[in-house]
């Protein structure tokens, strides 16, 4: 019996100091026993580091936004898929305005907003071919994005379908160096 006594004593000894240390970590860090119970698990448990919202492994894995959801159906959606050429873009206008032609027979002329509203149905043939509030539309030009060059239409004969398009080079400036300027038809002179 006196040994179990030797030993008692020792042990309630430890188990008092591992209790009081216990107490002193869960006042002194404010987390409450969740808190104790996350340190005393982090001494067993390696830490894993969290999830970086901006590292691109995980940005590859999360749904790309579509940039044609939402738009109404028309010849200039194809303008808003990424990833095309100067040349596709002035390709998509070029064709939209070849329709256009074909059915009103005159091309779009005047003001931006004149071209945008005739665009929209205000013809002599009151074709709808694209709503005035087609983002393509939104900024003076034809744009692939908000952010995008801009694609200028000049119309060389109304009558004729004989016009050029000015694709905004890298500096975003219409009729500078850089342009990318297109004939419709492709052998147009002038």
């Amino acid at each position: 019996m006196l040994s179990l006594k030797r030993l008692l004593r020792p042990f309630l000894l430890g188990l008092a100091l591992l209790v009081a240390v216990l107490i002193g970590l869960m006042l002194g860090k404010g987390g409450g026993l969740s808190g104790l119970g996350d340190d005393v698990r982090s001494l067993w448990v390696a830490k894993t580091p969290g999830i970086d919202p901006n590292d691109p492994v995980w940005k590859a894995t999360l749904p790309q936004p579509d940039p044609l959801a939402g738009l109404p159906e028309g010849p200039l959606n194809e303008l808003w898929k990424p990833g095309l050429t100067p040349q596709q873009q002035t390709e998509v206008v070029g064709r939209m305005l070849i329709d256009y032609w074909t059915s009103v027979r005159s091309l779009p002329n005047g003001s931006w907003d004149e071209m945008r509203e005739q665009l929209a149905g205000r013809n002599r043939k009151e074709l709808l071919l694209v709503p005035k509030e087609h983002p393509a539309l939104a900024t003076g030009a034809f744009r692939s994005s908000p952010e995008a060059p801009g694609i200028h239409l000049h119309v060389i004969s109304s009558s004729g379908c004989a016009f050029q398009l000015i694709h905004e080079g890298p500096d975003k400036q219409p009729y500078t160096d850089d342009d990318l300027i297109r004939n419709f038809p492709p052998d147009l002179k002038f």
